[in-house]
């Protein structure tokens, strides 16, 4: 019940806005009869009076004739003595009347109380709303001769409707869910204006009758969405605990069980929800399964929807959220909470994302990573970290705060795939920040991650763990060390045609930065059979960024003499000059694939197959100002080491225009490029006798990922 305010100054209340009458307690509003004419004005609008013990109805009345300008009156806890002021009250204008019973005890009569009005009252009421009142008829509504909405749901004591005939020129909307005791719906066939009828748990009114409805009442709504006004309604302030928490889980099963779940949560977030959601995460009287229901319903309603996530944040809902995370309540209430914690979070929502961080919920969240939590509380919190952790500031905080190792230990066989997908992800960006790189080495995170990579693990879970492993590979040299001693075998196994795109692009990745800088690295990527796989990638299938990256790997494998020669056997010549033909082919595509074939072009025999494969062409159209830095420098190294390889091939390349190209590049290039240019232009215009003075160009790609 709503604790009283102090009684009030009554010389400082003159001039108080309307807002703070709605919030006086009975014995202050009953002090207010003495107040001038000029204060009365203030009472106008929404008034809410808490009956209580002591509170005579002759109270009530008197207050009741001071207060004859209001439109708007909920009495809340009432008894059948507190209505009788209703029966003589002038009230002439009031135009809504919200009526709560008392909670009722073991002896409470069945039907405690009696509705009734005086004309003048009846005469202006349009909304009537007595939700879970002890009425057992609803007759003094034949008075209410403008009434446009009843709310009655939870009376189970009414059973005649005939009462509302009176209303049929204006009645509008009728709420009736949880069994009331009505049969026929034979009287509202008059009321043509019916727009929403809520017939939830009304067992005893067959579909025949609502069928028939609709046929004389050509405006009646779709009952489903009728039926979510309804819920939402009974979430309100005010509403019995036991129909909040039963509208609730009503409203999680709608948005779980059926196709047209977008609609359902558009109709959800229209009729008001979310504040009253919000509102039952920490009520007073909220129960486990309140908490639970209103925190799975503000994750649905939060998911990839923008502007949901910004009414839920701006109605208060992510400190109430975070303080669910605390380790004494149920785990499903804490798996409930991080859900939508991480919902709010999702799709780099950077304000939100920082909100929630500092209501607390980074140490909160990796408690609940320890070994006392169930899985499925280990999952969501993990989930939530994940999206949290698209924040550069929220990567260091988690490291802070012991999430690696948390983490990591939850990427054992021990842990179900959901568990170990969502913590692989929550590990790929932490370890976007190379700062945190140390936590995982100090975390033995690497043999944990590896062993993901097997057949046995779930492709989401290979996919994540081998993004993270492509991460730790690209600078950290202990990360690379043990991923080359552990990993090579089941990474080539990876680029096969069985995995996603994903998995093959982190893979190519990984191996493509094993196979930079050191060459015992670089022979036994080639000696576990990447080298086939890596050219399998290079045709029309694989996605752009993945034949980028396989090129590139390409590219540092063939520094190499014998690693040149089993790259040119397995036919990737042809496949790399093919990649510079297409028009469509993206930058970093073009790059890599010159770039290999530069490293390859160092012999007379494999330059000459890079000729026939119609590469000289292409490669002196990549001298042009539309191509990016890398493919021209890359196309220029590749074009000397044509030149160098024959004679021959040093013409073709003359004839073909290269050498004005290349002097237009010079002259518009970076200093740091025209050295490769300059050497280019040199060995074209040299003599045959001076081929073997020049000496080839060779290039690695570089760690990481190449530019898509």
């Amino acid at each position: 019940m709503m604790q009283s305010p102090p009684s009030p100054d009554l010389s400082q209340l003159q001039s108080a806005p309307a807002e703070l009458w709605r919030w006086l307690d009975r014995d202050s509003k009953v002090a207010l009869r003495g107040v001038s004419r000029a204060m009365r004005s203030y009472v106008d609008g929404s008034i809410e009076v808490v009956v209580s013990s002591g509170f005579s109805p002759d109270a009530l009345c008197a207050t009741l004739v001071r207060w004859s300008g209001m439109h708007d009156l909920s009495l809340l806890a009432v008894s059948d003595v507190d209505l009788v002021p209703l029966a003589t009250a002038s009230l002439a204008g009031l135009r809504s009347l919200t009526i709560r019973e008392q909670a009722r005890g073991p002896d409470s009569r069945p039907w405690g109380l009696q509705l009734q009005f005086s004309v003048n009252v009846a005469a202006t009421l349009r909304l009537i709303d007595i939700t879970s009142c002890r009425i057992s008829s609803i007759a003094p509504v034949r008075s209410c001769v403008q009434l446009r909405c009843l709310w009655m749901p939870g009376c189970v004591g009414v059973s005649d409707l005939s009462p509302l005939a009176a209303c049929s020129e204006t009645l509008e909307e009728l709420w009736l869910a949880g069994d009331v005791g009505v049969s026929s719906l034979a009287p509202l066939k008059a009321c043509h204006r019916l727009r929403k009828l809520d017939l939830r748990g009304c067992s005893n009114v067959l579909r025949g009758q609502v069928e028939n409805l609709q046929r004389t009442c050509a405006q009646l709504a779709d009952p489903s969405f009728v039926e979510i006004e309804g819920l939402v309604h009974e979430l309100q302030p005010g509403m019995p605990h036991s129909m909040q928490e039963a509208a609730a889980i009503d409203l999680v099963v709608m948005m779980t069980d059926g196709e047209d779940f977008p609609d359902v949560l558009d109709a959800i977030t229209a009729a008001g929800a979310i504040p009253a959601l919000v509102q039952l995460l920490l009520g007073p009287d909220a129960t486990a399964d309140t908490q639970e229901a209103a925190a799975v319903a503000l994750s649905n309603l939060a998911f990839q929807r923008a502007q949901n996530q910004d009414a839920i944040v701006a109605a208060g809902a992510i400190p109430a959220l975070v303080q669910l995370l605390e380790a004494d309540l149920p785990p499903v209430v804490q798996s409930a909470a991080a859900s939508a914690l991480r919902n709010l979070s999702s799709h780099n929502h950077a304000r939100n994302q920082a909100a929630i961080a500092a209501a607390g919920a980074i140490p909160a969240l990796v408690r609940l990573l320890g070994r006392e939590s169930p899985s499925d509380v280990q999952a969501e919190a993990a989930s939530a970290m994940r999206n949290l952790a698209g924040s550069s500031q929220n990567q260091a905080a988690f490291a802070a705060a012991g999430a690696v190792p948390g983490l990591v230990r939850l990427l054992g066989p021990e842990f179900s795939p959901d568990v170990q997908a969502a913590v692989s992800s929550a590990l790929r960006n932490l370890a976007d920040d190379t700062d945190n790189h140390p936590e995982f080495a100090a975390a033995c995170a690497v043999p944990a991650l590896v062993r993901l990579l097997g057949p046995e693990s779930t492709a989401d879970v290979q996919a994540a763990a081998a993004t993270v492993l492509s991460n730790l590979s690209a600078d950290d040299a202990h990360s690379r060390a043990a991923i080359a001693a552990l990993a090579i075998p089941a990474l080539v196994q990876l680029l096969g045609p069985a995995s996603s795109d994903d998995l093959q692009h982190s893979a190519a990745i990984i191996l493509n930065n094993l196979a930079s800088g050191v060459d015992e690295r670089a022979a036994a990527v080639a000696a576990a059979g990447a080298i086939p796989h890596l050219v399998s990638l290079l045709g029309p299938t694989p996605s752009a960024r993945v034949q980028a990256v396989a090129a590139a790997t390409l590219c540092n494998l063939a520094l190499d003499d014998a690693q040149c020669r089993d790259i040119a056997a397995a036919g990737a010549i042809p496949a790399l000059v093919h990649l510079l033909l297409q028009p469509d082919s993206p930058a970093g595509v073009l790059a890599s694939a010159a770039a290999a074939l530069r490293n390859l072009a160092d012999d007379a025999q494999r330059g000459g197959a890079i000729a026939a494969a119609g590469a000289i062409p292409a490669l002196v159209e990549l001298l042009g100002r539309a191509s990016s830095a890398d493919a021209q420098l890359a196309a220029a190294g590749a074009l000397g080491n044509l030149a160098v390889a024959s004679a021959q091939l040093r013409d073709a390349i003359a004839a073909s225009g290269a050498i004005l190209a290349l002097m237009q590049l010079l002259e518009s290039h970076p200093v740091h490029g025209s050295r490769v240019i300059a050497w280019a232009l040199h060995v074209l215009g040299s003599s045959p006798q001076s081929d073997g003075e020049s000496e080839e160009v060779e290039e690695e790609e570089e760690d990481g990922k190449p530019e898509e």
